[in-house]
């Protein structure tokens, strides 16, 4: 299941019933619990590569195993001939929180392997900021200290890997804008570019089926009859740092397929908190921020790797020059990209929640507007309903919406310039309301501003900005 499915199921609880059926947090610690990381198991037959991670929850005398899966079918290109075992454990690592969260013991014994003081640090931070939105909806008083505590065997630490990788490029595809504009800007550059989707979408399927000779189909499937069951229950539930996870295997991949660049889609809108709750800043992309980036990167380097490189191509840019370069550059993508968590697997947009309207937003002044309405199947703007998300996208003393979504800047720019473009009785309904805002919005891309770009990639980007005129 991709993490989507956890999101549309979690979106779709109200949030007052969601938080009144929950379990205390404070309560749940008082318990005698522990969350376990028993092992992990690689099973390779001729035509794939299966991952199994047994996980165990312990409630006093009570035990629940979680069995988590992840197969790779195999082509040509993959080449097994190194020990992977290190990466591997770091992919049940990562992907562990998606069980541990159900009771958030402060235990979480490891029984597979090894991690020394410096990486149970990594982890907490990890753990305790990926964790921010579920922690602030759930009105949880802990520190990054107190969170979570690391409990590992005592064997020696893996070996990092060293392998050998050419000057190829794997993508991740989502179906939404962002990666399809890294996609079309780099398609010429890097032609063996390799596109990689785990339980893809319906729109990222059709871009994997155009080029199935560079598709890396992953199938990923979680303990979920377990999960809901505890939902129901009334235990914790809420977001996870997905993109970690998809960083752990994306390092996987890049080793098995001898490739040195693993190139994300993240911008610089990913950087702004949602919210500021007990001290921390609250951030429903963390895991996409240039903040985890580097930790990330740094970890890979110094525990598993130094022969692949991961990093975001979009990072110097904003959600508005994302939205300029797909308008231009993505034209047979238009009516089948998806950025909607709610609709994603029915393969449309919902046109309800904040992922829509702020897609519309941003996409509003590049792309017209008869065909930005076939697109949504409606004026969004014109969507009184939509009020609150609208405030709440725009308005800086609302709280941003627990969604992959830009800045207020981003979408003040945005809906300003669309203002002036109407005359006052077309203005659409949440247009009337609206007050421009006068700021100066640098649209000029730091280059040498924080990231992680290698040359090449930064000369591809660079060249592809200067054509626009914003």
């Amino acid at each position: 299941m991709y993490s989507r499915d956890l999101a549309i199921l979690s979106y779709n609880i109200p949030t007052k019933l969601q938080m009144a059926i929950m379990k205390n947090f404070e309560t749940l610690r008082q318990e005698d619990n522990k969350f376990i990381y028993k092992n992990y198991e690689i099973v390779e037959s001729d035509s794939s590569i299966a991952l199994h991670f047994l996980y165990e929850l312990h409630e006093g005398e009570v035990v629940t195993p979680f069995h988590h899966r992840i197969e790779l079918r195999k082509d040509a290109k993959i080449s097994t001939d190194f020990d992977m075992n290190g990466v591997v454990f770091h992919i049940g690592l990562a992907e562990a929180i998606s069980y541990y969260k159900i009771a958030a013991p402060k235990e979480f014994y490891i029984e597979c392997g090894y991690l020394t003081q410096q990486q149970k640090e990594w982890f907490k931070k990890l753990y305790f900021n990926g964790l921010g939105e579920f922690i602030y909806l759930n009105k949880i008083n802990v520190t990054q200290d107190d969170l979570v505590e690391f409990i590992t065997a005592d064997e020696p630490k893996f070996a990092k890997v060293v392998r050998e990788t050419a000057e190829r490029a794997i993508i991740p595809i989502g179906g939404g804008k962002d990666s399809l504009v890294s996609y079309e800007l780099l398609k010429d550059v890097f032609p063996d570019s390799l596109l990689f989707s785990m339980n893809p979408i319906v729109a990222s399927k059709e871009i994997l089926d155009k080029h199935p000779e560079s598709a890396i189909e992953l199938k990923r499937e979680l303990d979920l009859a377990k999960i809901l069951d505890f939902n129901k229950r009334g235990y914790l539930n809420g977001h996870i740092p997905f993109s970690s996870i998809v960083g752990f295997i994306s390092i996987w991949l890049g080793l098995l397929y001898k490739s040195r660049y693993i190139v994300l889609s993240n911008e610089s809108s990913a950087n702004e908190e949602n919210i500021i709750y007990n001290g921390q800043k609250i951030n429903h992309q963390y895991s996409k921020s240039i903040e985890f980036e580097n930790d990330f990167r740094w970890y890979v380097k110094n525990f598993v790797t130094e022969d692949v490189e991961y990093f975001s191509f979009l990072r110097p840019l904003d959600e508005i020059h994302i939205a300029k370069l797909f308008s231009e550059h993505a034209r047979e993508h238009f009516f089948t990209f998806r950025s909607c968590n709610v609709g994603s697997k029915r393969n449309e947009w919902c046109g309800k929640c904040p992922k829509c309207l702020f897609t519309y937003i941003m996409l509003c002044n590049f792309i017209d507007d008869a065909t930005l309405q076939k697109i949504f199947g409606k004026d969004m703007l014109d969507d009184e309903e939509l009020r609150e998300l609208f405030d709440g996208l725009s308005q800086s003393e609302a709280v941003k919406p627990f969604e992959c979504v830009g800045t207020y800047d981003e979408v003040n720019y945005a809906l300003t310039e669309k203002h002036k473009s109407y005359k006052a009785e077309k203005l659409p309904k949440l247009l009337q309301s609206y007050k421009p805002k006068e700021i100066f919005y640098n649209l000029e891309v730091d280059f040498e501003g924080e990231n992680n770009l290698p040359p090449k990639f930064k000369e591809v980007l660079r060249e592809q900005v200067a054509k626009l005129h914003l």
